[in-house]
């Protein structure tokens, strides 16, 4: 008897089928570096940079650093006796009110400053890149402090209140107006204008509105206006305006300049009340601050909003004794500062918007700090600049860092993943969390047990250094993740007009190490198991003669290996696979055995930003797709026919441990019986939804 039906599956969830554009990533390496790490990096910088932001101390004569121990620990200063006073509101309106300094920025006319003039006299070589007709358009240009409010609405406003006309900055717009100055600049390099040439007129301006005349901003303007500057994100406000303009008529067009028949007061308000012209307040972080400052010269500049946090990670010294390097993440501060772990991806992925969205999403930073004044100075939300002084009693010695090894692990799955370390052959690490092992033939080399107790979390574990009679705590970060899922799932088939239902249960766990050997090529995060079972509610045609009918039934086992270590739900990673799978259909019973290939990574972030819309899939996503040739009959009886598996499969994150999934996919099942002289050939195209949770 020949038991042959061709199966068609309807998705009952299309909205849900996220996985299929995974495809259009064939041709992008699988496994591009991407900023998910717990802990800064390294990275070389730009020689400018490096100088005004210097290395922390490690000569290798001095410290434990070495090629293959390359992963600094973090002193914990706060145990280490940095005080960390109430942040701060530094102002000074001098200069008889024509200068306002806020925090480390100062505004005054000559770096808050409109133009209105033809593009072609914006700049002594500006005409050599631009076209004619481009060069006799009237271009506004405009140039303000943009740490104190980088983009926003700008509106010009007349004297009694009016707003003669408005439009948007967006960041966007600035980024893409540093692009057309970057690139003048090139192509007036290129033809040998010197660099010192290029650095005022209109390559000064941080944007301008180019013919502005099409925009409509100076038609029937007859009275004298200022422009405003504003933002608003939620609850935090910020507005800077400029003094008042006015336009004419000219024989050459329009032409605009600053009116100077009002003398103003120069005053200040701190939180709606008057304040003195200079002085440094106290501020709350848990409550907006409010500031309005108006220069003698007409300008003004206000804010209400949140202040920023420091999120400090280290201090350290540097070659330079009178500088500290001070390390910390998210807010970055106001003025020079560099990022320690960039994003580093390819144009291809940008392009095509294949970013990584999950990981550690935290910006590491490092900026230079005199020893004589230790301030950080941050960025409110929003606007507004506040100083936070650091108050160090003393800063660990650099001979004194530990080094962990370049292939720490940025996650694990255990409490206790045994770490390897270099510390001062001198000195000494112990622990009052979990244990450390003191190397017996290298006093330099130690094991060190971390404590991860926390899953879903990134976790901090401490090291007590006691070097040269002093003890410094130093710490670690690894996110914990959960190596074990089981979901629940649901299938709709439409088979020969019928509607067929079919449940599947799955549950997928992967190990740390392989019972309890750490070994980094062949044991760390590389290892994993899968089972899957899934059964027909009702019954497939057998035989379309006689109306015979039977479920189907089928048991899948797979064992992984991932190319590179990593965690299932957060590290990207390509890898093979040996499956078995036992098919049940009627009299008809085929174990197999086959191999193959499966690629999981977080959501590509131009896909991620398409299913965002929807309010219940804004959450972190995972997606993974494998493919299985089964090759081998486990029955002698049996003869296998192409029998193939291709699955597409994602997962939103609903919660650390409750997760909504949806898939699709192909799966053939074919094979000969020779004992009952009967052939089995499913081909089915499937979807199916379902829920599940991490543990």
């Amino acid at each position: 008897m020949m038991a042959t039906d061709e199966v068609n599956i309807v998705n009952i969830a299309q909205h849900l089928v996220l996985p299929l554009l995974l495809v259009l990533g064939s041709s992008v390496r699988a496994q591009e570096a991407a900023s998910t790490q717990s802990s800064a990096p390294s990275v070389n910088v730009p020689a400018q940079e490096a100088e005004d932001i210097p290395a922390p101390q490690r000569s290798l004569l001095k410290t434990a650093a070495t090629k293959e121990f390359n992963k600094a620990m973090y002193f914990d200063q706060i145990d280490n006796g940095l005080i960390l006073p109430p942040l701060e509101l530094d102002y000074d309106l001098s200069d008889a009110g024509k200068n306002l300094r806020v925090g480390n920025v100062s505004l005054n006319e000559k770096n808050f400053y409109f133009g209105l003039l033809p593009l072609g006299k914006t700049h002594s070589q500006i005409n050599q890149v631009v076209a004619a007709n481009q060069a006799d358009q009237l271009a506004l240009v405009m140039a303000w402090p943009d740490r104190l409010i980088s983009s926003g609405t700008l509106e010009m406003i007349s004297r009694t209140g009016a707003v003669l006309w408005r439009t948007k900055i967006s960041a966007a717009d600035i980024t893409e107006w540093n692009q057309k100055l970057d690139g003048w600049k090139k192509t007036l390099l290129g033809a040998g204008t010197q660099a010192s040439n290029l650095r005022g007129g209109i390559f000064a301006t941080q944007y301008a509105v180019l013919n502005v005349n099409e925009a409509g901003a100076f038609a029937n303007i007859n009275e004298s206006f200022r422009f405003c500057l504003s933002s608003e994100e939620g609850r935090n406000q910020t507005k800077l305006c400029s003094q008042r303009y006015a336009v004419k008529k000219t024989p050459q067009g329009l032409a605009m300049g600053k009116t100077r028949g009002e003398k103003n007061n120069p005053r200040v308000l701190v939180n709606n009340e008057d304040a003195p012209t200079k002085k440094t307040v106290q501020v709350a972080t848990d409550v907006p601050t409010g500031f309005y400052a108006e220069l003698a010269t007409g300008e003004s500049y206000e804010f209400v909003v949140m202040p920023n946090k420091l999120q400090l990670m280290d201090i350290a010294d540097t070659k330079n004794p009178k500088i500290l390097r001070v390390v910390g993440y998210d807010t970055r501060p106001v003025g020079k500062s560099i990022i320690l772990n960039p994003d580093q991806y390819s144009n291809l992925t940008k392009m095509i918007g294949f970013e990584a969205t999950i990981g550690d999403p935290r910006k590491f930073w490092a900026a230079a700090v005199p020893t004589s004044n230790p301030v950080v100075y941050l960025p409110g939300q929003g606007g507004g600049v506040f100083r936070q002084r650091l108050e160090l009693s003393e800063i660990p010695r650099s001979q004194s860092r530990v080094y962990l090894s370049k292939r720490t692990p940025t996650g694990t799955y255990i409490d206790g993943i045994k770490l390897e370390g270099r510390k001062q052959p001198t000195s000494e690490v112990t622990s009052t969390q979990n244990s450390v092992e003191q190397d017996e033939k290298d006093p330099g080399h130690f094991y060190w047990k971390f404590k991860a107790t926390e899953r879903g979390q990134i976790n901090r574990s401490y090291l007590n250094v006691n070097f040269e009679g002093k003890t410094y705590k130093s710490y670690f970060e690894i996110y914990k993740g959960y190596p074990r899922e089981l979901s629940a799932r649901l299938s709709a088939v439409s088979a020969s007009g019928t509607l067929i239902f079919l449940g599947e249960l799955a549950y997928n766990q992967w190990f740390e190490d392989l019972f309890g050997w750490t070994n980094y090529w062949a044991s760390r995060q590389r290892w994993g198991i899968a089972a899957k079972y899934f059964q027909s509610f009702n019954q497939l045609t057998v035989d379309k003669a006689t109306g015979r009918t039977a479920p189907l039934s089928v048991l899948t086992v797979d064992l992984k290996y991932r190319f590179t270590p990593g965690l299932w739900n957060r590290d990207e990673s390509v890898g093979l696979l040996g499956s078995y799978q036992s098919v049940k259909f009627d009299e008809l019973k085929a174990p197999m055995l086959g191999g193959g290939v499966f690629w999981a990574r977080s959501m590509p972030k131009s896909i991620d930003d398409l299913f965002n819309v929807l309010e219940f899939m804004r959450y972190p996503k995972w997606v993974d797709m494998e493919f299985i040739y089964y090759t081998q009959s486990m029955d002698s009886n049996v003869t296998l026919n192409s029998s193939m598996s291709l699955n597409f499969h994602g997962k939103v994150l609903w919660t650390e441990s409750l997760y909504g999934e949806a898939g699709f996919g192909y799966k053939r099942y074919a094979f000969t019986d020779t004992a009952q002289n009967q052939k089995a050939e499913l081909n089915t195209f499937y979807g199916t939804v379902g829920v599940g949770l991490n543990f």
